[in-house]
This record gives C-alpha cells, sequence and structure tokens, in this order.
C-alpha cells in the first residue's frame, strides 16, 4: 500500500461560506442582472443561462476582483490568433483563479464574410470565394450564400477582444464557482450547432 500525502489547505471555506457566495450570485443575478443583458438562455441549450461579458463583470465587481489578462499571440501571415488567461486577483491582492480563452479568424463566423455585390464575388480570386448553404428561416428551404473571405487585418482586434472575453468570462465561472449557475460562450457559438 503506497503511502499518501495529506495537504493541508489553507483556510478552507466552510459549507456555510460557499452556500452564502452561491446565494450572493443568485441575489445579484435576481436584483440587478437582465436577462438578454448580463445572462441569456439560448433555445435548444439546456435551462441555464450564459453568462456575458456584461455580467461577469458584475460578479466581479460583487466579489472586488481584479483582472490581469496576459496574451499570448499565435498569429500568422494567413491567421490572427490569440490566447489569453485572465488571472483574477483579490482586492487585498491575492490571487483568486485563472481561465483562458482563445479565438481564431479560421473561426467559421470570422473567416468568411458576405458580399457586397456579385461584381466582388466575381473578382475575387477562386480561393478566397465560396458559395455555402444555409437553412431556410421558420423552416423554409435551404439556399446559398456568396461568401469571400474576410481581410485578417480588419478583424485582428475583433479576435484579441473575443478571445479576452471567453478568458474573462471563464476565470470568473471558475473562480467564483459560478458553472452550476452559468454556462460559457454558446452564444458565440454559430447559429447551425
Amino acid at each position: 500500500m503506497e503511502d499518501k500525502e495529506i495537504v493541508k489547505v489553507q483556510d478552507p471555506k466552510s459549507a456555510v461560506e460557499i452556500q452564502t457566495q452561491v446565494n450572493l450570485i443568485q441575489k445579484v443575478m435576481k436584483q440587478v442582472m437582465k436577462n438578454n443583458v448580463h445572462y441569456g438562455t439560448i433555445p435548444g441549450c439546456g435551462p441555464k443561462p450564459t453568462l456575458l461579458k456584461p455580467g461577469a463583470e458584475k460578479i466581479m465587481m460583487t466579489f472586488r476582483l481584479a483582472a490581469d489578462p496576459i496574451v499570448e499571440d499565435m498569429s500568422t501571415k494567413d491567421e490572427a490568433r490569440y490566447r489569453i488567461t485572465v488571472r483574477l486577483s483579490a482586492s487585498d491582492g491575492s490571487f483568486v483563479g485563472a481561465g483562458i480563452g482563445e479565438c481564431s479568424s479560421n473561426e467559421e463566423k470570422y473567416k468568411w464574410r458576405k458580399i457586397v455585390c456579385d461584381e466582388e464575388f466575381e473578382e475575387t480570386p477562386e480561393d478566397k470565394r465560396r458559395e455555402k448553404w444555409q437553412k431556410g428561416y421558420g423552416g423554409g428551404k435551404p439556399f446559398k450564400v456568396k461568401q469571400i473571405r474576410t481581410n485578417i487585418a480588419d478583424i485582428a482586434n475583433t479576435i484579441l477582444k473575443m478571445s479576452k472575453k471567453r478568458a474573462l468570462i471563464d476565470a470568473v465561472l471558475t473562480a467564483t464557482a459560478a458553472s452550476d449557475i452559468f454556462t460559457q460562450d454558446i452564444e458565440d457559438m454559430p447559429s447551425e450547432i
């Protein structure tokens, strides 16, 4: 039989403290947060609401947490791509938790855009244009849309901000144990999923 080392946790939270924290998040959700502003329920994705960036900021304010983003630029000449780690600290400077978020210009919703006109489509090189089938609205017939590749420079800042948002929400959910109340990033998923 192996010797098992017992690790002593410094100043562990009691069950009462944990329940108080959960109750506080629920109270803030009911009294301060607004549906479709701070959180939202995505049809077909279960009963748990998705935490949005404004809601994550409200929870940070509630617990007096400060965010420190650490950016890792993984971009190439053909892709804007960032991974961000957001470290959360309490008002006394102590580390509370961290979250990671990543975003890429190769994600479907950033990689392609609708054309301005048919001439734009025809003048775009073949390897930077496509026709894609989409579901019909309200159960209507599927249809094709013409798209061209997005200029990476036009969306690089959006990619950076989205990766930061994803990391921030992950950090807040992790550090405050709010995952049993909220989920994350479902609002960022393409509508087909």
